[in-house]
């Protein structure tokens, strides 16, 4: 069975950062969502020279989340 490679703490969200990203992203107007969605999205782009960290796409998925409870 194949091994995660481990590069760091820094590689994702803590429960604490992700709980401050939530209420952050609470706080947005619906533009400034929407702004923040689609820079997390282009960050999170798969290239043939670069995969996205877990930290960014925990980004993405909250915004993700947050956009759509907004929308919903």
């Amino acid at each position: 069975m194949a091994r995660r490679f481990q590069t760091g703490s820094r590689e994702q969200l803590t429960p604490a950062e992700l709980g401050e990203l939530r209420q952050r992203l609470a706080s947005m107007t619906l533009n400034e969502l929407e702004i923040y969605y689609r820079a997390s999205h282009n960050s999170c782009g798969y290239g043939a020279m670069r995969l996205p960290s877990a930290r960014m796409v925990q980004e993405f998925v909250q915004a993700w989340k947050a956009l759509r409870k907004v929308r919903g």
